[in-house]
């Protein structure tokens, strides 16, 4: 019996993956637009240039063309770190309808490896089938497909953190420390508020050794000195920083510098792309975008009518992240800290931050959650005290899937549901009980 619901469960797998592929290939036709941002800020950046205030003239040509890019503001369209613009240095070059076409591959490998990552994690039959259902539904997310359309690249988040956590989950392995700090800096380069992942670290900081620290900090070390000793990257940085400021101001209203730009000179093709295809894509596909705006200030905002300052925005969510670090200290301590707890914790106070961002948050930052989402299925058990976690966190996915015309705001209330059951399951899943493993038993 156990065989043939394994054999329905991988034949559904199968057939939704098809499914999926399918669908994303058509999506990606209408134009991946954020995309071309990266691109054209890894061009940028790669000839030398400063991307953040960059602003496309005729004597430019194509290269640095973003139909994206044309209005009054003076900061540009260009989001994303210098150091992922480094990232995409060895493709930027390529013709844009190319990377668009490798970044949809590139989403799928990345999902391939965290489940596969997260099967190695799980020790049962129940937890590896749970890791597979969780990667298959969140295909149907909104959040995927919202991933998808735009050519975002918030899936790295996730991969990075479940690949620092595989190997800091090895402290008696030397070997593993240089990946696992090699992942981390990874992560708070190209978002540097994903630091507050590792605040609770400092609980279980004393289980590793002295020789595991020094190598974990080699690569963060010098790819930190890389960027303090050279000046162009201390450029690059303190220009993003910049027009992260200008972000703001352009998000919460309050009044971004703008300038008299170039018009956009419509081209009708352009690296492998073509204005009347892509109209033509758009008139038949079926594709809605239900994308939502999470942040606790539009909520307010949307609810109350309330609108919230960017100072009462990060004073609040520090205030929560100072909290939930104590009562995690004081309500953990005695049974113990452990990597798993403390993995799901600090994912928690970065999406805390991530919430109580003044910059509007897609649809597509949701499948951020997809780490502690692994991590809570690699970890299933079969317990009364988890019940009601597990059935919220189905529940919270469910929500991400459907678009129902009778509930507002579905696929955010989903996610605020997943982040109060993660958080739950952080404090309350004693680890040490459901597993003996000689990792846990080191611990």
């Amino acid at each position: 019996m156990k065989r043939i619901v394994l054999f329905g469960v991988l034949f559904i797998g199968i057939l939704s993956i098809c499914w999926s592929v399918y669908r994303d290939i058509q999506i990606e036709k209408l134009y991946p637009g954020d995309l071309r941002n990266r691109i054209v800020g890894a061009r940028l950046q790669k000839d030398g240039k400063m991307p953040y205030f960059y602003k496309w003239k005729p004597a430019d040509g194509l290269r640095y063309y973003d139909p994206q890019n044309f209005d009054t503001l003076k900061v540009s369209t260009s989001t994303a770190s210098p150091f992922f613009h480094q990232l995409l240095y060895p493709i930027a070059d390529m013709q844009q309808r190319t990377i668009s076409r490798l970044w949809v591959f590139l989403q799928y490998v990345l999902l391939f490896i965290m489940t596969g990552m997260a099967l190695m994690l799980a020790t049962t039959a129940i937890q590896k089938v749970a890791v597979f259902v969780i990667s298959i539904s969140f295909l149907f997310t909104e959040a995927w497909i919202n991933l998808i359309a735009p050519g975002q690249l918030y899936l790295l988040i996730p991969f990075l953190a479940l690949a620092c956590y595989f190997f800091l989950r090895q402290p008696a392995n030397i070997a593993a420390a240089l990946p696992a700090g090699l992942f981390a800096v990874s992560l708070v380069l190209i978002r540097p508020n994903t630091g507050l992942l590792f605040l609770p670290f400092i609980f279980i900081a004393g289980r590793y050794s002295l020789r595991y620290k020094i190598a974990f900090f080699v690569p963060v070390v010098l790819l930190l000195g890389y960027i303090v000793g050279n000046e162009h990257q201390r450029a690059l940085w303190t220009e993003y920083g910049e027009s992260l400021s200008e972000q703001i101001k352009l998000h919460q209203d309050l009044g971004p510098a703008t300038q008299q730009n170039e018009k956009d000179p419509g081209f009708v093709s352009w690296e492998g792309w073509n204005r009347a295809e892509i109209e033509a894509e758009a008139a038949k596909s079926s594709y809605v975008n239900y994308s939502e705006n999470g942040n606790f200030f539009v909520l307010a905002r949307e609810l109350f009518g309330i609108h919230l300052s960017t100072a009462f925005l990060s004073i609040t969510s520090f205030s929560l992240i100072f909290m939930l670090l104590l009562l995690f200290y004081f309500f953990c301590r005695k049974s113990g800290f452990h990597i798993y707890n403390i993995a799901i914790l600090g994912f928690c106070l970065y999406m805390t931050s991530d919430l109580f961002s003044p910059v509007y948050r897609h649809q597509y930052y949701t499948v951020q959650w997809f780490f502690p989402l692994l991590l809570a299925a690699s970890g299933y058990v079969k317990n009364k005290n988890y019940k009601w976690i597990y059935v919220a966190i189905v529940a919270g996915i469910i929500l991400n899937i459907t678009n129902l015309p009778f509930i507002k705001m579905e696929h955010t209330i989903g996610e605020y549901i997943i982040f109060a059951a993660l958080l739950l399951l952080a404090f309350v899943y004693n680890r040490r009980q459901q597993l003996n493993s000689d990792f846990y038993t080191q611990y």
